[in-house]
């Protein structure tokens, strides 16, 4: 009896860290009590997990693989396989052991959810929202599906249907504080019909909240705060919510720095030429930049069109490279990134042939992209640093490739980084790409949208400078309320406001 008390209690420890993302210790730990409990599917889905979670994923395949054959009636093996396939990119993989688990065990709660977020994943949303509510129907009060649903219908613009299903959560868990930022990234809170600001002023009180729930409210007050005119409040909200962010993070400026100098290493060594244009089928208009720099409403712009198919941020030509090839050794004539990229598509949409991508860190692969995509486009994004940092700053944007964005002068050091690039392919690339200044488009958007449309060699539509209108293609990211409305002048002195609080005079600025 004190032996088994003793285990549930190394168990809860455990899981305790498992839920504060101490992956080490959660796998350090599994595995001695793996000696006591040979084969437990708790221990073992703590271990595979975490080597996920961490990016480990080898590690995890690996470990899937092996328990998956000794222990095949075990469904929940399977079914993290299968999450470990979609972050490998093999989402036909994925989606079919999926389907064959649900096919044996409709009611399996995990396996819904995991296939409601790969149909995600493809822009698939209103799929994805029924999977969701099968899902509802077997827990009515679980907050990660009402949540996976309201971000659906975020990304589909039902900024109605968000809200109700964000203020569920908050009836069922006051703490879970996601709910909170959605509902602030739409809300105006110069007219809080919701008392939503004094509601989480209180959650703030409680002792209970850990540090991702307070990022959460301080991001989300200090929206509040701006919209109501407080803006030193707002700017000291924001610095409390980017120092518990940055405390949690491990980003490290230097391994970005290197992936540049090994990218410029290559392409250094290729004389400059033109790509050949190969007649592909499908044709990627492929729009990056900083975050927060207009690339969201380039893309609706563009997407209006009647030929063209947004695809949103679907970082697949980084998962591509990261996944199958080592940079070092990448055959820059390899006509199988095409091919995968191609699949991604035909997924998302078989109708069309000219596709969107607005994948932001892609001015880090131009010179491949002009070389795996000859016929394609690529429009980068300038945005003045100034209020290219504000903007960052005031976003979370929760991603294991930005986060730089927690820190002023990290900020202002990949700001740096991402000008080399776009030096680097000046140098090395015969017409590399178009560039867009966000501050042209928004003073003079008849001219510039009409420049953008001629680029892209489109017959000019009048929908492209009505997409606030006749677009619906998802968003899936925070701009979408902005990208909701016709292009207003505002955004470019936002950081008058706040000015004198980020003393920029005294620090490097690129």
């Amino acid at each position: 009896m004190k032996d088994k008390k003793k285990i549930l209690n190394e168990i809860q420890i455990i899981y305790n860290n498992f839920q504060s993302k101490k992956y080490l210790e959660t796998i350090s730990k599994s595995k001695k009590l793996l000696r006591k409990l040979p084969n437990n599917e708790f221990l073992n889905n703590m271990i595979g997990l975490s080597y996920l979670n961490m990016g480990n994923i080898e590690d995890a395949k690996n470990l899937y693989l092996r328990i998956s054959k000794s222990s095949p009636s075990i469904i929940s093996y399977q079914n993290n396989y299968a999450n470990v396939l979609k972050a490998q990119n093999k989402l036909d993989e994925a989606e079919k052991i999926l389907e064959k688990i649900l096919d044996r065990k409709p009611d399996y709660l995990s396996a819904l959810n995991n296939l409601a977020n790969l149909k995600k994943t493809i822009g698939k949303y209103e799929v994805a929202i029924k999977l969701f509510e099968k899902a509802l129907k077997l827990e009515p009060k679980n907050s990660t599906i009402l949540y996976n649903i309201a971000l659906s219908y975020r990304s589909l613009r039902n900024f109605e249907k968000l809200k109700e299903y964000a203020l569920k959560i908050i009836d069922i868990d006051p703490n879970f504080t996601l709910a909170d930022r959605i509902i602030s990234q739409i809300q105006d809170y110069r007219k809080d019909d919701i008392n939503h600001y004094e509601l989480m002023k209180k959650k703030l009180i409680n002792n209970k909240i850990n540090d991702d729930n307070k990022a959460d409210l301080f991001f989300s007050l200090a929206k509040a705060n701006e919209d109501m005119g407080n803006y030193e409040e707002s700017f000291k909200l924001l610095k409390k919510a980017n120092d518990l962010k940055k405390k949690q993070n491990t980003y490290n400026l230097n391994l970005d720095i290197q992936e540049f100098d090994q990218i410029k290493k290559i392409f250094l060594n290729i004389e400059k030429q033109s790509s050949e244009i190969k007649e592909l089928d499908k044709r990627i208009i492929f729009i990056c930049g900083m975050p927060r720099s207009g690339t969201t409403l380039v893309e609706q712009i563009v997407s209006a069109h009647s030929e063209v198919k947004a695809l949103g941020e679907t970082d697949q030509i980084q998962k591509i490279i990261c996944n199958n090839f080592d940079i070092n050794s990448l055959n820059i004539e390899d006509d199988t990134i095409y091919d995968k990229f191609k699949v991604f598509l035909n997924k998302n949409d078989e109708k069309y042939n000219i596709f969107t991508d607005k994948s932001l860190l892609n001015f880090k692969y131009i010179g491949f992209i002009k070389k795996f995509f000859p016929n394609s486009k690529i429009i980068v994004l300038k945005r003045d640093i100034e209020n290219n940092l504000l903007s960052i700053y005031k976003n979370d944007l929760s991603s294991k490739n930005l986060g730089w964005t927690y820190d002023i002068n990290q900020i202002l050091e990949y700001y740096k980084l991402f000008n080399n690039y776009l030096e680097l392919w000046s140098n090395t690339l015969y017409d590399p790409y178009f560039e867009v200044k966000y501050s042209d488009l928004v003073k003079n958007a008849p001219q510039v949208t009409k420049e953008i449309i001629a680029y892209c060699d489109l017959e000019w539509e009048n929908n492209c400078l009505e997409y606030y209108n006749v677009n619906k293609s998802a968003i899936d990211t925070a701009s979408v309320n902005q990208a909701n409305k016709p292009i207003y002048t505002s955004s470019l002195s936002k950081f008058e406001k706040f000015k004198k609080f980020f003393n920029l005079e005294q620090k490097k600025t690129p």
